[in-house]
């Protein structure tokens, strides 16, 4: 295989992360603490007592993806992600359509993200006595007030961002762990027969639920979008992609299986709560834990606005070097060496979806549930791809491992597919039956667009993707 170098000229900051912040990457982009705030409830509703087994299906789901992204990323880095990682074996075209689709998956869940943490970062203000922001049009305010501080913690440097947000998200971890633990032992309902035997759950209920718990896993992918700037990217991003998805796998599981056995009224009671970690804490009496874990929710989730926007960021910023958009773009900023023209222009693609929604008099968790849905799409069309494309690499690269990879691959593409087709047949409720058509037209104008650039510049589209690095010796795991 030709070995494809960059030109790394426009300025990021290469070789400068290490591997726990490229670990940490994952991890605040995964933000398992926002997850548990709100998901567990709303797979319950649907799910029942098979919540904590919708899960597992979804950690198992992820894993498999895993092993496909890590198949691309021992051998090739770059800014562009799953964008860059699938250009030698699906072409141009595939590069491009997977590379649009996580576009939306990151803004989506961006925006979706940024409604969740002006509602916990409100409901912390609101036990000091501050309730300006309860209102809708107060939760449109400090959405804005945080959006600018994830944009300036974004392009002040991918380290800072990384530690910031990993370090609040560990200690929103451990603040959620000890009390999870303390309401399953004040229970009584240690082993909670219903749940273990599924009981009243059904197939239909469990993998429609199956979507929110992928949800919980969409960005584990995140750390290939730190190709450039990691140090020893061929090792490091692999092991961190792994790593993040087993680490918040085990976690979910946990606190899904907590929040049912300890709620009063079981998976029925988790599934009407609106705020299933305070109303969980209240009802045993550890109100003072409430602040604490509004707080640790609310940087949970700017943890993965902050995260998506730098994966988002760095697309673009790729598109700008390639020539498939202006290379205004493609600089980065002279001194913190971040695509900061990228990071400024997504502003509003992140702000407006969470800003009207709201406008709407729709809830923040709904919004949040509702704008991160048609994220978790354009994640799993991603997905798709990369495990499509994962055996077509080795067969171009190695020639080692393709049948297992490929068995890998199909089994990972056919789930992802089977997820998609149990979320829009038989036709969900609305807004739910909307979501999957936002999703579609947004994924329609990217080819659309492509196949504009390609009929009018042909050699400018056949440059998707390029923008990476090639490793000439694939890394040991």
């Amino acid at each position: 295989m030709t070995i494809k170098v960059a030109d790394h000229s426009a300025g990021l900051a290469r070789r400068s992360v290490t591997p726990f912040e490229v670990l940490a990457q994952s991890v605040a982009n995964i933000a398992p603490s926002a997850v548990i705030a709100f998901s567990p409830g709303f797979m319950a509703l649907y799910a029942g007592n098979g919540a904590w087994f919708s899960f597992a299906i979804g950690m198992v789901i992820i894993l498999i993806v895993a092993q496909s992204v890590s198949v691309f990323a021992r051998r090739r880095a770059g800014a562009g992600s799953l964008y860059s990682l699938v250009r030698p074996a699906l072409g141009p075209w595939g590069s491009m359509v997977t590379g649009w689709a996580l576009f939306i998956g990151v803004i989506a869940i961006a925006s979706g993200s940024l409604a969740g943490a002006g509602f916990f970062a409100s409901g912390f203000l609101e036990g000091f006595g501050v309730t300006l922001f309860q209102p809708m049009g107060g939760q449109i305010v400090i959405d804005a007030i945080l959006l600018a501080g994830a944009v300036f913690l974004t392009i002040s440097g991918v380290r800072i961002a990384a530690r910031v947000s990993a370090t609040l998200e560990v200690l929103s971890i451990i603040v959620i762990v000890i009390v999870l633990v303390i309401v399953l032992a004040k229970s009584g309902n240690v082993i909670d027969t219903a749940q273990l035997s599924l009981n009243g759950a059904t197939v239909d209920g469990i993998v429609f639920a199956i979507v929110l718990a992928i949800l919980g896993f969409v960005g584990f992918e995140s750390a290939a979008s730190l190709g450039e700037e990691a140090k020893d990217p061929y090792r490091a991003i692999p092991r961190a992609i792994r790593r993040g998805a087993i680490f918040t796998g085990i976690i979910y599981i946990f606190a899904t299986y907590v929040q049912v056995a300890a709620f009063a009224g079981g998976a029925d009671g988790l599934g009407k709560s609106l705020s299933p970690m305070d109303d969980l804490a209240a009802q045993y009496g550890l109100d003072g834990f409430v602040p604490i874990l509004n707080l640790g929710f609310a940087a949970s989730f700017m943890a993965v606005v902050i995260a998506c926007m730098t994966v988002a960021g760095r697309l673009l910023f790729s598109w700008g070097n390639e020539g498939l958009v202006s290379p205004f773009f493609g600089k980065a900023h002279v001194k913190h060496r971040t695509p900061a023209r990228a990071i400024y222009s997504i502003i509003p693609l992140v702000f407006v979806p969470a800003a009207i929604v709201l406008s709407l008099g729709v809830a923040p968790l709904s919004a949040t549930t509702y704008i991160d849905t048609v994220g978790v799409f354009g994640y799993m069309f991603a997905y798709i791809l990369v495990c499509i494309g994962a055996p077509i690499f080795l067969k171009k690269t190695t020639g080692k491992s393709v049948g297992f990879t490929m068995v890998l691959g199909l089994i990972g593409a056919a789930s992802l597919l089977y997820v998609f087709y149990a979320n829009v047949w038989p036709t969900p409720a609305p807004p739910l039956d909307s979501l999957p058509i936002y999703f579609l037209v947004a994924l329609v104008v990217g080819i659309v667009f492509f196949a504009i650039l390609r009929s009018r510049k042909p050699e400018v589209a056949a440059n998707a993707g390029t923008f990476a690095d090639d490793n000439p010796e694939p890394a040991d795991d």
